[in-house]
Order: structure tokens, then sequence, then C-alpha cells
């Protein structure tokens, strides 16, 4: 069975305070794609990958990964995170199952990337690898004048998940969810908030996995400090054997 990793890395670094794409933002020496594209090989269970970058910014991508010795497809993503998968996928070529995966989930570990993958081959066309809410959670009504929220109901955290990535699909669910729902693509208030999404709604079912406190999404700079003591904690651990 073949697998191709799509890794979505066209994002920008705004909430991160950087100046440039998120996905070259340096984390423990390297930029977050490194970290994310690394892990991918190092799994053992992905063939190839295929990176999606702001098309300004190809050849910084290209360089980093060469640099690093990773040997990838670098293509320009979209406005959006959905229409930028849609290009990454238009590139993946044949393969019975892809992971899409935010590069700035960078320290995800590769038994979270095998997790996914055992799953697909059981049999499942689209699994997600998640981690029980701990958090009260609470649905708001609309902002009040004075800014205050009202509290519309209190969720039931037993039956919640956040969602993390690689997201894991058969190739030809994914291509079909992308392409049913490709109008919506290019507004952020109209487009998916995960590739999960797109086949939900296309019928087909998606099943979870255990994911892992590690494949913490870089977004703020809180992460990312966070990030640099988790990879200064596993530093002499072979990353394989990393894990929550």
């Amino acid at each position: 069975m073949s697998v191709v990793a799509v890794i979505a890395g066209a994002g920008s670094g705004t909430r991160l305070g950087s100046q440039g794409p998120k996905a070259l933002v340096q984390l423990a020496g390297e930029p977050l794609l490194v970290h994310a594209v690394r892990s991918m090989f190092a799994s053992g269970v992905v063939d190839r990958c295929v990176v999606t970058a702001p098309e300004d910014h190809l050849v910084q991508f290209k360089a980093a990964l060469a640099a690093a010795g990773l040997h990838t497809t670098v293509v320009a993503g979209g406005h959006t995170r959905q229409a930028s998968v849609a290009a990454g996928l238009a590139a993946a070529g044949s393969a019975d199952y892809v992971l899409i995966h935010d590069a700035a989930r960078a320290l995800t570990p590769v038994s979270q990337i095998q997790r996914v993958v055992q799953a697909l081959e059981a049999g499942h066309p689209a699994v997600v690898p998640a981690l029980a809410v701990v958090d009260t959670i609470k649905s708001v009504g609309h902002t009040n004048p004075d800014g205050t929220e009202p509290i519309d109901q209190t969720l039931d955290r037993n039956r919640l998940r956040a969602m993390q990535t690689p997201q894991g699909f058969a190739m030809d669910v994914i291509v079909a969810a992308h392409a049913q729902f490709a109008t919506t693509s290019d507004d952020e208030s109209t487009s998916a908030p995960d590739d999960a999404a797109l086949v939900e709604s296309s019928g087909h079912p998606v099943v979870l996995v255990r994911g892992s406190e590690r494949a913490l999404k870089i977004t703020h700079p809180l992460d990312l400090r966070i990030a640099e003591l988790l990879a200064t904690d596993s530093a002499d651990m072979p990353r394989a054997e990393v894990e929550s």
C-alpha cells in the first residue's frame, strides 16, 4: 500500500509574531517545516511528501528542505487551508492513502503517524488523531453590547475531542470530497475547518485514534516556547520513541 503525505505550510506567521511564513519559523535550530517532514519519513509508513508553500516563498521552502536532506515536492498553496490542501492533492499523484498534516504540528510523534496509517489499512476510509477535552466547554450566544458573552449551554466534555493531524484518508475519498466542496475553498468564511469535515459532509464515516500532547499546533508565541521545551526534553531520544 502506498502512502503520500501532504504538508500544509502556506499559512502566515502573524499570530506567532513572525514576519514570514509560519512553517519557516525556527524550532530547536530548524524550521517547523523540516521537523514535520522529517517525522513523516521517520515513521517508515510514508513513501513521499508534498509541501504547500506561499507562492512567493517557494525558493525558501525548497532550500530549507534541501539543507535538511529532505526530498519533497513543493507547490504553491492557496488563499485558505482548504485551497492549499487541494493544490497539494493535485500534485500528490496516485497513492492508496494520503496523510494531510499541518507543518505547525512540528513535534508530532512518529507513533501517532503510524496509528493513523494502521487504522487506514484496517479498512477505515478516514482517520483522525484526537485528544480528549479536559476543560469545561460552553457554547455562547451573541456578544452583549458591553462585550460580555452569555452562556448558551454547557457541553458534555466526555463526548468532545480536539482534532489533530495528520488526518488520513483513502485517496479516492478525500479527492472526491475536495472536488465536491471546491466552491467553498476560496473564502475563510466558507472553507472547511479541517479535511475531516469535508469527508463528514460527503457522507463517509470518520474514526478517531489516540493523539498526543506533543502534537500541539504552534500558533502563538507561548506554543513555540512550550515546543522548545519539548524539543529540548526529547533531544537525546530517538524520534521514533518520543511519545506522550
